[in-house]
């Protein structure tokens, strides 16, 4: 029994020579074998259709997931423009894709949406470990924590998740996801790889804590309204009495640098990325805040961001217990691409570093990121590097 895996990835600008490029490199090491399952990853400079139709001409009704973000990732580095395909045979490992629309209830349908891929287990299959690839458009909204926590519960306790948030932030892709031939908005799809090897996931940000903690009193969804039953921002601002050049008009900016951390049992803290202050002092943030917490503003600098992809890929392939990688997937906070700037693709070259050079590595620069370790539940993350890892059996 084997398995081929290839990844191919073109920056040609025209989107049909693209991705006639990608596909061809992606199918190249199986030898005339038609794929098990396809991912196509984009950035949102592309012409979704022609992607889709170019893809099946190379790889033709294989079953086929997608998305379209800000930047594209592979062994190669990371990228702003172009297209990367994976292409996945194998006579040892299950795969299979499906969709969850958010609709009037976006959590059961996520359940839904787990349930369906699990029930495709083979009986050769139902004690095998599972890597979930899961692509979420942001705008599913505030039920999109409970919805992979959802999926995470139903896909069961062998089960890991990886993947990340789609968006195209102009607004001309509106249905930023794919499945088989089709474009979808408001969505969560998943990837189930069902693999009798070990899989690993590792999530790190490289943000440490800074100054005392500061208890929630109230939030809605992504808007932190009072902390310590005062003004968010107010109370914010006075954990740096050195700056006060602070105003709600340039908050977001210095913020970005210094995100807010929710605490998280035996595990670094999970953060939560401001993006705005309202006028009434209310602050904005890319994912929900939970309220009733003690949080703590954090700081880091390139060095640590860059450290954190680095035991980000450690703690997955720690798992593995020195077995071969077959497949790397890595979500990479768009925030981290902006900060970083050139030094983005020593993050991933540090990834490389650690799960090898010759491992197939495939992803996005994403809108939030998502992850469910081990020993932790399936949650959204900002600011964050998520890898995942399939191990040789």
């Amino acid at each position: 029994m084997a398995t081929q895996i290839g990844v191919g990835f073109s920056q040609l600008a025209d989107s049909v020579e693209a991705v006639h490029q990608a596909a061809g490199q992606a199918v190249e090491p199986l030898a005339g074998q038609k794929p098990d399952i396809v991912v196509l990853l984009s950035t949102v400079d592309k012409e979704p259709d022609q992607l889709l139709a170019g893809v099946r001409s190379v790889t033709e009704q294989a079953p086929l997931i997608g998305g379209f973000s800000a930047g594209v990732i592979t062994s190669q580095g990371v990228f702003d423009s172009g297209v990367a395909i994976a292409a996945v045979r194998s006579d040892e490992m299950q795969t299979a894709a499906d969709l969850a629309s958010s609709g009037r209830n976006p959590v059961k349908n996520s359940r839904v949406l787990a349930r369906r891929l699990m029930a495709q287990k083979s009986k050769a299959h139902q004690s095998s470990n599972g890597l979930l690839m899961v692509l979420a458009n942001i705008h599913y909204g505030d039920a999109l924590s409970p919805a992979l926590g959802a999926i995470g519960n139903e896909a069961g306790p062998l089960c890991r998740l990886a993947g990340g948030g789609v968006l195209d932030p102009s607004g001309r892709i509106e249905r930023p996801i794919l499945l088989n031939d089709e474009m979808y908005g408001d969505a969560v799809a998943a990837a189930l790889f069902l693999t009798p090897g070990a899989v690993g996931v590792g999530v790190r940000h490289g943000y440490r804590p800074l100054g005392r903690p500061l208890v929630v009193t109230r939030a809605k969804g992504n808007i932190l309204y009072e902390l310590e039953g005062h003004s968010a921002f107010q109370a914010y601002v006075e954990q740096f009495p050195n700056r006060p050049d602070l105003t709600l008009e340039n908050f977001g900016t210095f913020a970005g640098e210094h995100p807010l951390g929710l605490p998280q049992v035996g595990r670094e803290y999970m953060v939560r990325d401001p993006i705005s202050a309202q006028s009434d002092g209310a602050l904005v943030f890319g994912s929900s805040v939970p309220e009733y917490v003690a949080t703590r503003i954090m700081t880091g600098d390139r060095e640590t961001v860059l450290e954190a992809a680095r035991e980000a890929a450690v703690d997955a392939m720690h798992v593995l217990e020195g077995k071969r990688p077959l497949l790397a997937l890595v979500f990479s906070c768009v925030t981290r691409l902006v900060y970083l700037g050139p030094a983005a693709q020593e993050e991933i070259a540090i990834i490389r570093e650690v799960i090898g050079a010759e491992t197939p590595m495939i992803g996005l620069s994403s809108f939030g990121e998502i992850a469910a370790q081990e020993s932790s539940p399936a949650n959204i993350h900002n600011k964050t590097v998520v890898v995942g890892v399939i191990g040789e059996a």
